[in-house]
């Protein structure tokens, strides 16, 4: 889920303090990794979370759970060691059916695998029968070493969505600057080393304790960028990979939020149309569906609420965060719609409720808006001169863009003013020399535009694209045809040709 949630970070005094650690390192021997590679992690049981109920409570009880130690640093081992957070679901397959197992990252960055990976396990039956399933937290992420930057409350109206956020550069930069210091001062030494580059190296060892001679891959949105620094710094350990929802490797955060605000309201656009066309509540043509949705809009601009059922305030924010989380898979237009309409005609926001991030049961270990800020920084070399003027120029042509997601968005574009210079080393990635991988990329992805699959594939040289014609973000769960063709490549390493495409799908299908 690539930047669905986004906070800002500071200038100013916290940029001698805080950021990554410098990927290239004085000429010297290698540390020696061997203790980390050869170690054995102690699985067991997991224990289930509060809030975890269902289907969900029951994948989870399936599930086994570990630690697995890696270096804070792995250029300098005398800064000691951390404990990832790993899951799996083992396989029930024997000799020469086990294949081995599959590393899977859901995206964010900052989203927890082991989380995920307990509510995917139904999406991923083909790939069962032949490996297990395992996930983990990366570092600064959930269980694993987590980024802290303040209460729960501390980012949330820097959200890509928010009404609420700083209406000028100076003001976006003074507030970003607050929350920087706090990650420094509440998260400690560990947040110089938390990034992609480190994520990578965890993962290959990793590999190596699960007993892998490659590592076979499922990354999803930002896990896609994780899977393309793997296989450029470890080509000859790549074993069967897939990036489903793919990652740019060359935006800047200007660009990437304007690609990402334009690719929202094209989405919304065509949420318009499709409600239309299925004679749903809100109107009959896409024009009276929008006036609709404008009158939901106004109903909450200008600070007004609306109260639910369980009397907490539904505000436009949580409307828009709604509108968000729905555009991203094509199955929750119906709620979205038949909420929309409950809204306006009864007062009740229970129904877009629950497709707000504001009411999601989030674990006590969700620390998401923070390390998205943290892996991204760490991630982006660029860095504007003046980020004041940045923001005001951004936010200009974000209102250009899209009437309800590029009001506040521009926040994201100097997320990194008060962070060091992040590394090239992804912005680099060219032809790196590892087998086959499956791109996936989506024509209606609003998160992850089409474009970024197609440079993505280009860049890994051996990267074969497989397009998507359908809506939302992430095609493998929402697409039989899609599935089909990555489970076929990691059961039989059936490669699908160049320029492979597979239909658009509803939910019905």
């Amino acid at each position: 889920m690539l930047a669905r949630r986004a906070i800002a970070a500071g200038a100013g005094a916290a940029l001698a303090l805080i950021g990554p650690a410098a990927v290239t390192r004085a000429a010297g021997p290698e540390p020696d990794l061997g203790r980390f590679y050869q170690q054995k992690i102690g699985w067991e049981p997991c224990k289930p979370t509060e809030g975890q109920t269902g289907e969900l409570l029951d994948s989870v009880r399936e599930m086994e759970c570990g630690t697995l130690s890696v270096p804070v640093d792995y250029a300098d081992l005398g800064k000691g060691a951390i404990s990832l957070a790993v899951a799996r679901f083992r396989t029930a397959a024997h000799g020469d059916d086990r294949k081995g197992s599959v590393v899977f990252n859901f995206g964010g960055p900052g989203e927890s695998g082991v989380d995920g990976l307990a509510a995917f396990r139904a999406v991923v039956g083909g790939v069962a029968q032949h490996y297990d399933l395992v996930s983990f937290d990366p570092r600064g992420v959930a269980r694993s070493s987590p980024v802290r930057c303040g209460g729960e409350d501390e980012p949330a109206r820097l959200e890509g969505a928010s009404q609420d956020a700083p209406g000028s550069g100076a003001a976006a930069v003074a507030e970003a600057k607050r929350i920087a210091e706090a990650c420094h001062r509440k998260t400690g030494p560990v947040l110089d080393h938390v990034g992609t580059i480190n994520t990578s190296r965890d993962m290959d060892v990793l590999r190596q304790v699960i007993g892998d001679k490659n590592l076979n891959y499922l990354g999803i949105s930002y896990g896609t960028r994780l899977g393309a620094v793997y296989a450029s710094q470890f080509p000859k350990k790549t074993g069967r990979m897939v990036l489903d929802a793919v990652d740019t490797l060359q935006g800047s955060a200007e660009r990437d939020v304007l690609a990402q605000t334009k690719g929202f309201q094209r989405a919304l656009d065509t949420f318009f149309t499709g409600c239309a066309q299925q004679n749903c509540e809100l109107g009959t043509t896409p024009a009276e569906v929008r006036a609709t949705f404008d009158q939901a809009v106004a109903k909450l601009a200008d600070g007004r609420t609306v109260t639910g059922a369980d009397n907490q305030d539904f505000t436009g924010d949580d409307l828009l965060s709604a509108v968000r989380t729905a555009l991203y898979s094509q199955a929750a237009w119906p709620t979205l719609s038949a909420g929309i309409a409950a809204l306006l005609q009864e007062g009740d926001p229970t129904v877009l409720a629950s497709l707000s991030d504001a009411s999601e049961d989030t674990p006590a270990t969700d620390n998401s808006r923070e390390a998205l800020l943290a892996i991204n920084c760490a991630d982006d070399p660029e860095r504007p001169a003046d980020p004041a003027k940045e923001f005001d120029t951004v936010q200009k042509q974000l209102a250009q863009e899209s009437p309800y997601f590029g009001t506040g968005a521009a926040a994201q574009a100097v997320a990194c003013a008060g962070w060091p210079a992040g590394t090239d080393y992804i912005r680099r990635i060219d032809h790196p020399g590892a087998p086959k991988i499956l791109v996936v990329g989506g024509k209606g992805d609003p998160a992850t535009p089409y474009p970024w699959a197609q440079d993505t594939a280009k860049r890994l040289g051996s990267g074969v694209l497989v397009t998507y014609e359908g809506e939302g973000h992430g095609a493998y769960s929402a697409s039989q045809c899609i599935r089909a063709k990555a489970d076929a490549f990691f059961t039989n390493g059936t490669v699908p040709k160049e320029g492979t495409s597979c239909p658009a799908e509803t939910p019905d299908d």
